[in-house]
């Protein structure tokens, strides 16, 4: 079978693997039909965020088909359309028996497309704890962005809002930062989302929930949905990584900055307002107990249409277009903005049927 491996930065080759099969008693494996490119990847790849194994598969918001099992399955059989987890844990390590399985001691050689062979592939092998059958009215292009979903309601569970009546932003239109509006907006706020790119905005104006809009500016996002130049940040989530900075001292007291991108920038803050404004700096990332579950039911009841955030699907063998398709240009070696209208970009190593 076909996998995409990574190497070093901007070393990345689609090769010749052998196929995988069951070989453990709880062993499932999937013949994947869509795997979406993450943040993650693209920092993987442009060498931002050095974390892979060189030589394993990339890949983890995947969705697929049951090829095989081991004896003792008996939650899926062949033949049945599931969503996978890809973020195993020991349940066992400090991190894991308080509620941090995002920081399980125990995760190297389990991290799909990161220390364990992901699923930029044909097949992905994993167990039975970790796939779950869709019901036959959702798409497994929905379905891969299950994932992405459960790392965004693990970091909206960290937000404390002062009231639903918080004035609330997103900075960024990407996958995450749709994912976030939605998620925010069930959860009772109303946030407005920030994004630069015209191509990014286009896109999300008609794919946001209702009542949320989207602006080129926090300046007007300020003026024309708050009705205030000067309109407080009750809550932000910073999709970028960069906006710490120039942000901080502008958060209303009691207000709390999300940080979720996946950016090295160093920022100057003044302690004395983090006291004396009661404010909240945080970061996340991946799943937390039970969140997965949760992302899961959100997209096979429909509360949110993951599917009308993919904006390409493109061919395993074309892997190189895909990954530029959001700014990542791996013939030039090159990581920035791009003008395409893009958002969750699905990789297919199967076929185009669904």
């Amino acid at each position: 079978m076909k996998a995409l491996t990574y190497h070093a930065a901007w070393d990345v080759e689609l090769r010749d693997v052998p196929d995988l099969h069951a070989v453990a008693d709880d062993d499932v494996v999937v013949d994947i039909r869509y795997c979406g490119i993450c943040g993650t990847d693209l920092g993987i790849v442009s060498g931002s965020y050095p974390v892979a194994v060189s030589g394993v598969t990339l890949g983890h918001e995947a969705s697929g088909i049951v090829a095989e099992v081991g004896p003792a399955v008996t939650e899926v059989a062949v033949g049945d359309r599931v969503v996978i987890n890809p973020t195993p844990y020991c349940g066992r390590c400090r991190m894991c028996r308080t509620q941090r399985i995002n920081h399980c001691v125990n995760k190297h050689g389990t991290e799909s497309g990161v220390s364990y062979d992901g699923a930029f592939a044909g097949r992905y092998r994993t167990t039975s704890a970790f796939v779950h059958r869709l019901p036959d009215h959702v798409s497994l292009k929905a379905a891969a962005l299950t994932e992405p979903l459960s790392c965004v309601l693990a970091g909206v569970r960290k937000i404390q809002p002062p009231s639903l009546a918080a004035y609330t932003y997103v900075f960024g239109a990407g996958p995450l930062g749709l994912l976030y509006a939605w998620a925010l907006s069930l959860r009772g706020l109303t946030p407005v989302v920030v994004e630069h790119s015209p191509a990014r905005l286009a896109f999300a104006q008609d794919r946001l929930p209702e009542g949320v809009r989207a602006y080129a500016s926090l300046d007007a996002a300020r003026t024309d949905f708050f009705g205030d130049p000067k309109a407080p940040l009750d809550v932000v989530v910073d999709t970028t990584s960069v906006l710490l900075e120039p942000l901080f001292p502008e958060l209303a007291c009691g207000g709390t900055y999300m940080s979720i991108g996946l950016k090295r920038q160093l920022a100057s803050i003044d302690t004395m307002l983090l006291a004396d404004r009661s404010l909240s700096v945080i970061g996340s990332i991946d799943s937390l107990h039970g969140s997965f579950v949760e992302a899961f039911h959100l997209v096979t009841s429909g509360r949110i249409p993951t599917g009308r955030l993919v904006s390409h699907v493109v061919p395993l063998a074309d892997y190189p277009k895909g990954f530029a398709a959001l700014g990542c240009d791996l013939d030039a070696r090159s990581f920035g903005p791009t003008d395409e209208s893009s958002c969750k970009v699905l990789l297919a190593p199967g076929d185009l049927d669904e």
